[in-house]
């Protein structure tokens, strides 16, 4: 049983990292500190036509390469929000905005 104590330290750990990129991007206003973090949270497909463009107090206004994919990321936000929180916290990104061009 001990040798399973520390499995669950390296997710908070990862939540931490999270809030600390989210804090740098929160501060610098760039979103794009948040990059590697948005692949994480909504896998490589989505990634591919979107990137975060900046954080706007608990607002990260994501950036889309076509009007289609724009509005399918809206249509996804609420699913989206909640894999990107679950690796940032819950307080650091509280809704997205979605942007063409």
């Amino acid at each position: 049983m001990s040798c399973l104590r520390g499995v669950g330290a390296v997710r908070p750990a990862g939540a931490a990292l999270g809030r600390l990129l989210a804090q740098v991007a929160s501060a610098s206003g760039r979103g794009e500190a948040l990059a590697g973090v948005w692949r994480e949270a909504v896998g490589e497909t989505v990634a591919r036509h979107s990137r975060p463009r900046r954080l706007e107090g608990a607002v990260l206004v994501v950036a889309c390469d076509a009007a289609p994919w724009r509005e399918a990321l809206q249509a996804q936000a609420p699913a989206l929000l909640g894999r990107l929180q679950a690796v940032l916290g819950d307080s650091a990104v509280r809704s997205l905005l979605f942007q063409w061009p």
